[in-house]
């Protein structure tokens, strides 16, 4: 079996879906037999990162803008991804874009659909070319890959996807978030960050969808009682003006931090470090930031809606995002019960425990064996 894999999302200074397209293809590749081979394919002015791979991966590189490839391909379907790569049995679309082939089979991954459920909160640049491509390239493919059950739903009731046409296949916590002993990840990030005292955290994207402002809010209503701080961990996206007049509140002046984005190992120190992480989300495909959490032992406050539930389970606080006072009291609560802290550490460590890349790496090959043989 040949395979062709989208890597233009794995590239030196990548996203969400680079870092899971990452994190994938290098467990595959772990698990690929003789009679199993693996080529890349990257449209993209930045070139694939095969420095985080084996010597010897194969990667076709078209060094063309994405959204320019996307143009070629949608008006004059050539060249086929497939006929790039020298001939392959199936062909993985992993950034919601699926290309024309000729002979391949085909796989995309849809990861959520907030821009089709709620376009109100995404950016236009996502809504526009994504929302008018996706539900064509859903029924064109041969199966997809829904990154939960949530998206699967949404795959189903949004978009008319036949529920026997999608497979979920969940991903894991990013490989290079570690916990670190909550005493020296505490020194370390005063050291380097000048973060001091205890802390609630924000992990995402400071964005509408993530509720970044909600959060703030609900912050403000506790700062009066804890001393704790906020700190903002993720770099800025589209429409912050809400988010850049809750910032000013005086209010809570000297209470916010924004480090901005940070790599993965020091990531872990924040999780390992802060009472909870804070994470108000109006949609989530997965929900990443939560599980990364469990995994460094830092308790979950968060959203009941989307796929969090799914992905979080019995070790998280939940409220409505909208319920500013419910997300306030979550806080409270995790700050002021040892007991309660200690008792969503251990779930959350058993509940991240259960997501794993060798995991979805399987579960990925066994869907491309069995769309080669349908």
């Amino acid at each position: 079996m040949r395979i062709g894999f989208d890597m233009g999302p794995i590239t030196k200074c990548r996203t969400g879906v680079g870092n899971y397209c990452l994190s994938l293809l290098r467990h595959m590749l772990l698990r690929v037999t003789s009679d199993v081979s693996v080529c890349g394919l990257s449209a993209s002015l930045r070139p694939p990162a095969l420095d985080e791979f084996p010597p010897g991966l194969c990667c076709r590189w078209l060094p063309l803008p994405t959204r320019l490839m996307y143009l070629i391909w949608n008006g004059l379907h050539t060249p086929a991804a497939d006929t790039l790569l020298g001939g392959v049995d199936v062909y993985h679309a992993t950034n919601y874009f699926l290309p024309p082939v000729k002979r391949a089979k085909t796989v995309l991954t849809i990861y959520d659909l907030a821009f089709v459920k709620a376009p109100e909160l995404c950016s236009p640049k996502v809504v526009g070319p994504f929302s008018r491509g996706v539900a064509r390239f859903v029924r064109k493919a041969d199966l997809v890959i829904a990154a939960s059950e949530s998206t699967k739903r949404d795959l189903v009731n949004l978009l008319g996807a036949p529920e026997d046409k999608v497979r979920v296949v969940y991903g894991a916590a990013g490989e290079g978030v570690r916990a670190v002993p909550r005493d020296e990840a505490v020194s370390v990030l005063a050291r380097r960050y000048g973060v001091e005292g205890p802390f609630f955290l924000f992990v995402g994207t400071l964005e509408p969808r993530k509720n970044v402002a909600g959060a703030i809010r609900a912050f403000r209503r506790v700062a009066r009682d804890l001393p704790h701080r906020l700190v903002l961990l993720g770099g800025l996206g589209w429409n912050t003006g809400e988010i850049e007049r809750e910032l000013a509140n005086p209010a809570t002046e000297g209470r916010i931090l924004r480090p901005g984005m940070v790599p993965d190992e020091d990531l872990g120190l924040f999780y390992s470090a802060a009472e909870a992480l804070v994470f108000p989300s109006f949609h989530e495909g997965f929900g990443l930031p939560a599980l990364e959490a469990m995994a460094c032992g830092c308790p979950v406050i968060t959203s009941n809606t989307s796929s969090l539930p799914e992905v979080c389970g019995g070790a998280a606080l939940y409220c409505p995002p909208a319920d500013e006072e419910g997300l306030a009291n979550a806080m409270r609560r995790v700050a002021s019960d040892r007991a309660l802290r200690l008792r969503m550490i251990g779930d959350g460590h058993v509940q991240a425990g259960r997501f794993s890349w060798s995991g979805c790496a399987q579960q990925t090959l066994d869907i491309y064996r069995e769309v080669t043989l349908s």
